[in-house]
């Protein structure tokens, strides 16, 4: 799919880190994020994926600073947000909009569904009660609701179709950008399917660049333009969803790929077998951060920190991405084409498809 190379936001050297008190130490730093850089085209759908507590949550909400980083700079369509007022950032909020990983916790359960929709509008334009009321309710029709549902609370709705009212109201004041942390990481695998094509027949009729925040591969897969790969509060590797699914660069990235399930018992699937768990971001390894983990791992991979570099066609921060072979690594062990996973996502793509307006 092409898109413009426009910027709409971009992250330089971007470091978040958290200082608390510890019963190991008086001033311990958790390392969430620390020194990420990265640029999202408009239009484009870009996505962050890594294991839980890799940051790629923590990344995302700098991105829109709900959190203020403690270095580096945001930019968004050319306005460095590092260095805006509150007052600045208010305007700017329309523009920027988050759909949250929880559709339980993210919706106040004292507020009518209406009332949670509409607030966007009290707070961003000019428009009337009555004209509220009617951008209120053709929302809801947009995100497969009816009407009516504007008069009941959260507490009355599924998971699916609470993410359903949360994603109206964060298109409630047109935005540009919009960021999915896990967005349907909490729902049922059948409802998830109707969400994903949801969203993208959202982005296409409102011009939304899309951030999706993901551990499911085969729905990165389907639906995204270029991937981020995290680990331990650092990108590791960034590249075309194709180019990274058929030509993984990092041990890290191919063993993510590798542990999709593929649904053939007796398979005879082999695996990059990885040591120990993630370390701790309060003391992550010297030199690469993976190398602790890395079969491939040698001296120098414990000494210096490998750059996030152009390697075969797109960025690796390994020092041995020359050296190691990582090609026909495929999802699953399954053909590159159509891997397992992303198979058994069409299915329910097109379960969803012919059932239409769903209410789930």
């Amino acid at each position: 799919m092409a898109h413009s190379a426009e910027t709409i936001i971009e992250a330089d050297d971007l470091v978040k880190h958290f200082s608390g008190a510890s019963l190991v130490r008086s001033a311990a730093v958790v390392r969430a994020v620390d020194g990420v850089s990265l640029s999202v085209r408009r239009g484009e759908t870009f996505a962050i994926v890594g294991e839980a507590g890799c940051g790629k949550s923590t990344l995302a909400r700098l991105l829109v600073r709900l959190i203020d980083p403690t270095s580096g700079r945001i930019v968004y369509d050319g306005a460095d947000l590092t260095g805006l007022s509150n007052r600045e950032m208010h305007r700017l909020r329309a523009k920027v909009q988050f759909v949250f990983q929880d559709p339980f916790s993210s919706l106040n359960p004292r507020m009518t569904v209406g009332k949670l929709v509409e607030e966007p509008l009290l707070i961003h334009t000019k428009l009337s009660r009555a004209g509220r009321r009617q951008r209120v309710a053709s929302l809801l029709v947009r995100v497969g609701l009816r009407a009516d549902y504007a008069k009941r609370y959260p507490h009355e709705f599924s998971g699916g179709q609470r993410q359903r009212i949360g994603i109206a109201r964060a298109l409630a004041s047109e935005p540009d950008l919009l960021i999915g942390d896990e967005p349907v990481s909490a729902l049922d695998v059948s409802v998830q399917a109707q969400i994903i094509n949801l969203v993208e027949d959202l982005k296409d009729e409102f011009g939304l660049t899309l951030i999706i925040i993901a551990h499911d591969l085969a729905v990165i897969r389907h639906m995204s333009d270029r991937v981020a790969v995290m680990y331990l509060g650092k990108i590791v590797e960034l590249a075309g969803v194709d180019e990274l699914f058929e030509r993984p660069q990092h041990p890290y990235t191919q063993a993510l790929l590798q542990a999709i399930p593929v649904p053939a018992p007796g398979a005879n699937v082999e695996h990059v077998p990885l040591a120990g768990d993630i370390p701790s971001p309060v003391a992550p390894p010297s030199g690469c951060r993976f190398h602790t983990r890395c079969p491939y791992a040698v001296e120098r991979c414990s000494e210096s920190e490998p750059p996030l570099a152009a390697e075969s066609g797109h960025l690796v921060a390994c020092h041995r991405a020359a050296e190691l072979s990582l090609e026909g690594v495929s999802v699953g062990g399954a053909s590159n084409r159509s891997p397992a996973a992303t198979r058994r996502f069409e299915l329910y793509r097109k379960f969803s498809r012919q059932a239409g307006a769903i209410t789930d």
